[in-house]
């Protein structure tokens, strides 16, 4: 599994990263939401996409539709904020700014 988290990494990399990892149970990202329509808080919402994550539930076009949003791409993979942190933070950056700051 390791290797679908940081593909083209150093394999030490993968290893290392993974024995790091905690579990975490995948019905939040695919079960059905029950709570409230997240879409009605008026916070803005941002998914951001990793270009080569291929380690998802489900696709990242579909989870983020479930948020009413278009992915943003970025570059990387599942783990692209240990392999891609520069980047990652300027797409978070960008997608905070609205017209009104």
């Amino acid at each position: 599994m390791s290797a679908r988290l940081m593909q083209n990494e150093p394999a030490m990399l993968q290893r290392m990263v993974f024995e790091q990892l905690t579990p975490q149970p995948g019905g939040y990202v695919l079960d059905a939401w029950e709570g409230e329509d997240l879409r009605t808080l008026g916070v803005p919402m941002t998914y951001l996409l990793a270009e080569r994550d291929i380690a998802l539930a489900a696709p990242g076009s579909e989870l983020a539709s479930r948020l009413g949003v278009e992915p943003v791409m970025v570059p990387g993979t599942h783990e692209a904020l240990l392999t891609h942190p520069d980047e990652l933070a300027g797409a978070l950056l960008k997608a905070t700014v609205t017209p009104e700051n």
